[in-house]
């Protein structure tokens, strides 16, 4: 059952105006976000090191401190 609990927290974090759906517009911020944490030096391009470094949990936050979705 947490499966569905997990799904439902992460879709009300997504649905930031609480109209129980997601706009393209909601979407594509989350999408950002995570793009900007993902991007550790702020170059605006995920490359192979910042990957690894989120495959093996180090960077959390990203240089940018925006919190991920």
């Amino acid at each position: 059952m947490m499966r569905g609990a997990g799904m439902r927290l992460m879709f009300g974090l997504l649905d930031t105006d609480g109209d129980r759906s997601l706009s393209e517009a909601e979407v594509q911020s989350a999408v950002g976000r995570m793009f900007n944490s993902i991007d550790e030096n702020g170059d605006g391009n995920i490359d192979l090191d910042e990957i690894q470094s989120l495959l093996h949990g180090s960077n959390v936050h990203g240089t940018n401190n925006e919190d991920m979705p």
